[in-house]
C-alpha cells in the first residue's frame, strides 16, 4: 500500500519511525521546494538515498572531498547510465575507492540527508510500498531508529531541538 500526504500532516521524523518500526520496504520520496529526495528501505533499513540537488549527489560529495576526480566521475557516470548500476558500485568495480570507504561515505551522505529532511516542514511525501530503485547497489543498511536518535541528540546538544515543544516522541527499539 502506498501513502502520500503533506509534511505538515506527517513530519519526516514520524514517517521515518513508521518505516523503521513497521519494517517497511519501499521508497520514500520527499518533494520540498524544487528538490526531490528519494530514500529506499528494505525491511525498515535505509539502503539507498538520492537527491535532485546537485551538491547532495554522491559524486559531487566525493569530488568536493578530493576523493574523486571529475574525469573519474564522468567515466563512472557513463557506466552507471549504460548498465543501471549505482555510482557507488561502479566506483568499487573500477577500483577507484575501496568498498568499505564507499559504504562509509554512503552512510554519512544518507544520514546527512535524513538530518536535512528532519528540518523540512513544507512539502509533500509519497511512500511507494515495495518499490525499490532499479539499480545494482552496494550493501548499505542504515538503522533508521539509531540514526534518528543520533540526530535528535545532536540537535538537542546544539540547542536546536526542544523535545517538549516538538510534540514528536520517538520509541527507539533496544539493542
Amino acid at each position: 500500500m502506498s501513502i502520500q500526504g503533506s509534511l505538515k500532516t506527517m513530519p519526516v521524523p514520524e514517517l521515518l519511525m513508521w518505516i523503521s518500526s513497521c519494517q517497511k520496504t519501499g521508497t520514500l520520496e520527499v518533494a520540498s521546494g524544487d528538490h526531490l529526495e528519494q530514500i529506499a528501505f528494505d525491511v525498515g533499513f535505509l539502503i539507498y538515498s538520492a537527491s535532485t540537488e546537485l551538491e547532495k549527489t554522491f559524486g559531487h560529495i566525493l569530488i568536493a572531498r578530493g576523493m574523486l576526480s571529475e574525469a573519474q566521475h564522468t567515466q563512472a557516470r557513463r557506466i552507471r547510465e549504460d548498465q543501471r548500476i549505482a555510482l557507488a558500485k561502479v566506483l568499487k568495480d573500477l577500483h577507484i575507492l575501496p568498498e568499505d570507504e564507499i559504504v562509509r561515505m554512503l552512510r554519512k551522505k544518507a544520514e546527512a540527508e535524513i538530518f536535512e529532511l528532519f528540518k523540512s516542514v513544507k512539502g509533500e511525501f509519497r511512500f511507494l510500498d515495495d518499490e525499490l530503485p532499479d539499480l545494482d547497489l552496494l550493501p548499505l543498511r542504515v538503522d533508521v531508529a539509531r540514526a534518528l536518535l543520533r540526530i535528535t541528540q545532536q540537535m538537542d546538544e546544539s540547542g536546536n531541538y526542544d523535545y517538549d515543544q516538538s510534540g514528536i516522541r520517538f520509541d527507539i527499539p533496544p539493542g
